[in-house]
């Protein structure tokens, strides 16, 4: 009777270890979350489905030891940036859900030399089948902007400025290809990519002319958000509207060769006499600036000609008919009428 008790309170306390054991080791890895394991060799496998971790070496990645994985994404609130963690140092949970990349603004240049500021989103998931790549990157959140900013810095200068903006879904449509030929391909034939684990769903982005002058600014240690800043970015435009033409560079030269491109003649006339008028008032900005008097004539200015020349190409006749040569002491006007 003894032996018995003694057998049974032996099962009894096996029992509750063994229970307890499988409590403290089991996980579950849904379609939305799973776990890493890890022993002494390195990554172990990712677990899917109701497991428990009967080997005494395999262990959850967890901990202060674990890997960084995390990327940059929009903060809703106050429309910045954060980082997103996606491992759980404290648990070992790691999400699979899919997520929004928002790396910061970048250059990218186009086809005919022109630079641009992209904004992009890349919406992405972890790949299960492919975790041991996410364990292994030390640099996950840098590994996965670089790539992106790849993508789109390829698709971009693959076209020119004028048609980028037409063609931003084509653009859209290459970057998630590039991206997702990336974790299979290499950068030869035949070689095998580095993956980075990623299944990668959409891509979005929007972009527009880097200011120059805050740049400028902010290479000497200046931000534009300061009064002073402000104030010489400010200076700076003055003096570049001053010197006219001269001071346009050659992309700039380029954009209004583009915005002239196969536009109708009432459309051409209203950006001509648009011009017109900026030229008009850089000269009175650049008279007034001298301190003194200074009175010209329009034909001194050479506008009297330019809109001759202008009216003459739009009505399809040589230039020196486009009007009659004015009288001397306007005899040409007629007198007025008396009573």
């Amino acid at each position: 009777m003894t032996l018995i008790l003694i057998v049974g309170a032996a099962a009894a306390i096996l029992a509750i270890v063994v229970l307890g054991y499988i409590s403290s080791r089991y996980y579950e890895g849904r379609h939305d979350r799973t776990y890493m394991t890890q022993d002494e060799r390195g990554f172990r496998r990712a677990l899917k489905g109701k497991t428990v971790l009967w080997d005494l070496e395999e262990s959850i990645v967890k901990g202060p030891d674990a890997p960084h994985i995390e990327f940059v994404a929009l903060d809703p609130a106050t429309g910045g940036r954060r980082t997103v963690q996606l491992l759980d140092a404290k648990t070992g949970s790691l999400s699979l859900r899919p997520q929004y990349c928002a790396p910061l603004p970048f250059e990218a240049v186009t086809a005919d030399d022109h630079k641009v500021v992209v904004e992009a989103r890349v919406q992405f998931s972890l790949n299960r089948d492919l975790l041991k790549h996410v364990y292994e990157i030390q640099e996950f959140s840098l590994a996965l902007e670089t790539r992106i900013q790849s993508a789109y810095r390829s698709e971009v200068g693959k076209r020119n400025d004028e048609v980028l903006r037409a063609s931003i879904s084509d653009v859209e449509r290459g970057v998630i290809e590039h991206l997702r030929t990336a974790e299979a391909e290499g950068d030869e034939k035949g070689e095998p990519g580095m993956a980075l684990g990623v299944n990668f769903h959409t891509a979005s982005f929007s972009f527009k002319e880097p200011d120059e002058f805050a740049a400028s600014l902010a290479g000497l240690g200046v931000s534009a958000s300061t009064p002073e800043g402000a104030a010489a970015m400010e200076k700076a435009r003055a003096l570049a509207r001053s010197q006219g033409v001269l001071a346009l560079r050659p992309q700039q030269l380029d954009q209004i060769g583009d915005v002239f491109n196969k536009r109708d003649p009432a459309s051409t006339a209203a950006l001509l006499a648009l011009l017109e008028m900026q030229t008009r008032q850089n000269i009175a900005e650049a008279l007034a600036s001298s301190g003194q008097l200074i009175v010209v004539t329009p034909q001194e200015l050479g506008l009297v000609g330019d809109m001759a020349q202008r009216e003459a190409l739009l009505r399809g006749r040589p230039a020196g008919a486009a009007r009659e040569p004015a009288a001397a002491n306007g005899a040409a006007q007629r007198p007025e009428a008396r009573p």
